[in-house]
């Protein structure tokens, strides 16, 4: 029984909470915190500006209408929410200073810190929280991954000025992960007439100028509440400059030839060497656990489906086909790990399982031949926008030929690849996820039958797994929750509506004057305390 579970009647303090939660993931592996070593000889200097090469960009600039990835989009820095992250990716206090959550899980109750305010000089008040939520969940404007992060947010009261209170639906330990930076990012009530054109936020950097998969240019906010152990204002950056490349090697030809002064991310066959060819040059940060790549696959129509009595064995012999091993040498470079569940290693809710079926395969012609099967038309997508999808995709789209099915594999823009996903046109996907603050955001989301990305995606439907999952969200110990995953992780591979492949890393780079500068374990490039919050130039 966690210490939570002897406090009085009425409620739960949030460090007595995070003790039987979050707090209880201190023994998270930790990382190397090059950039903070070579900081802390020197005192952190003001000024500056810093181009970093992002992979990515958001589609466009209303926070809630958008996903603002918090480790690919540079319109991530301008956000900020009730709660914040840590380098551990911990839900910590943000707007928030401290919360309590009622012992039925049902209330939480957050008091903000006095002073915080928004870009335009409005200061971030209770009134300002409700209005946020209330616009996310609003069908005809939040994003639905947004949405889903709330839904199960049933009334937001404003106690006071300083103090807003959450009334949810059902019992809930995982809503503080839901209200962190991403993606319940907070703007500036009355500000949404201006949302395409200049955002209004509240995190550390404020929007000038956006030109989409070209530069966002963001200026340092100089009434930012947070500050360092000095008490001086972060951040310490003038100007912050994003430059999407999607392109690997173009993003790695950016830093090289001095376009760039950092970059968040670059191939794996250019990670294998880099630190030691480039170590007089450039300093590098790893991160352990960006996400984890899976093939997903249609249960709701096709070969794989439910509605095929042989549907499970084809499954079966899809799973038996694949080398993990193959796939984690050829398209990984042999960076993380073989994935046996959503979590790797280094996370804290690395819950690992009854293990996918073995890579086998004669077995899998065995399997389809005995089904009459041998032949079955299979159509395979993976989206443009990230190469080892693409690559996953081309290797599992050869070891199932080989193994006797018929293959149709494509690579789609994801203008085509969301409709046909959303649609149920395909039997399989090579997809990926992102790393998740805690494991409901992954399980009820995306293998809950009601979840939002199950009912577009694999369309998975078992009545234990969702049982599990929904009693997880409402146990405080933690050790109690990572055994209902596991349990969960053993049906998932059982079951397979997905087939786990690999976790993802990153390896980021830079010039040997960014000081201060370190990623998440995520990569989420501005927490509390870090990432670009907390860097300087030399």
């Amino acid at each position: 029984m966690s210490r939570a579970m002897h406090l009085p009647e009425t409620e739960l303090s949030r460090r007595e909470f995070l003790a039987g939660t979050s707090g209880a993931l201190a023994g998270a592996a930790a990382f190397g915190l090059a950039g903070k070593a070579e900081a802390g000889k020197k005192h952190p200097t003001r000024g500056g500006e810093l181009r970093f090469g992002m992979r990515s960009d958001s589609i466009a600039l209303d926070p809630h209408r958008n996903v603002m990835y918090l480790t690919s989009h540079p319109l991530g820095a301008t956000t900020q929410g009730l709660l914040d992250l840590d380098l551990k990716c911990r839900p910590v206090p943000g707007i928030a200073y401290d919360w309590d959550v009622s012992k039925d899980l049902m209330t939480y109750t957050f008091k903000m810190i006095k002073g915080a305010s928004f870009h335009n000089g409005r200061e971030i008040d209770a009134a300002a929280v409700k209005w946020n939520y209330e616009r996310i969940k609003d069908p005809k404007i939040g994003h639905f991954f947004t949405r889903s992060a709330l839904e199960n947010l049933k009334e937001v009261q404003v106690v006071d000025k300083y103090t807003v209170r959450c009334n949810l639906h059902h019992p809930d330990v995982t809503f503080p992960a839901n209200v962190v930076y991403y993606p319940c990012n907070l703007m500036a009530p009355g500000s949404e007439d201006q949302a395409d054109t200049h955002p209004i936020g509240c995190g550390p950097f404020k929007f000038k100028k956006w030109d989409r998969y070209e530069v966002t240019i963001l200026k340092r906010y100089e009434n930012y509440f947070e500050t360092d152990a000095e008490g001086n204002n972060l951040p310490y950056l003038d100007t912050f400059v994003g430059r999407p490349k999607q392109d690997d090697r173009v993003r790695l030809t950016a830093l090289r030839t001095g376009q760039v002064d950092l970059i968040d991310n670059m191939a794996y066959a250019d990670a294998a060497d880099f630190p030691s060819k480039y170590a007089d040059q450039f300093q590098t940060w790893d991160v352990p656990t960006l996400g984890t790549s899976f093939l997903t696959f249609n249960l709701e129509k096709g070969p794989f489906s439910y509605s095929n009595p042989d549907g499970k064995k084809l499954r079966q012999a899809a799973a038996h086909a694949v080398d993990h091993e193959a796939i984690h040498n050829a398209v990984f470079y042999k960076r993380g790990d073989l994935a046996y569940g959503y979590f790797a290693k280094v996370s804290p809710w690395h819950a690992p399982g009854k293990p996918w079926p073995e890579f086998d395969p004669e077995k899998s012609k065995s399997i389809l031949q005995k089904a009459k099967a041998i032949g079955t038309p299979i159509t395979l997508y993976s989206p443009k926008s990230w190469p080892y999808m693409q690559q996953t995709g081309e290797l599992v789209h050869a070891m199932w030929t080989a193994a006797g099915f018929k293959v149709n594999f494509e690579i789609l823009d994801g203008a085509v690849f969301r409709p046909k996903m959303r649609s149920g046109d395909f039997d399989a996907l090579s997809m990926a996820g992102a790393y998740r603050f805690d494991p409901d955001g992954w399980f009820s989301r995306q293998i809950h039958s009601e979840g939002s990305t199950t009912k577009n995606t694999s369309r998975f439907r078992n009545e234990k797994v969702d049982s599990l999952i929904a009693e997880a969200k409402a146990t405080v110990d933690i050790n109690k929750r990572l055994e209902m995953y596991t349990e969960v992780e053993s049906i998932i591979n059982e079951e397979l509506p997905i087939l786990y492949i690999h976790h993802l890393t990153l390896l980021e780079a830079g010039v040997k004057n960014i000081m201060g500068y370190q990623p998440a374990v995520s990569g989420a490039y501005c927490t509390k305390g870090g990432g670009l919050r907390a860097t300087w130039l030399a």
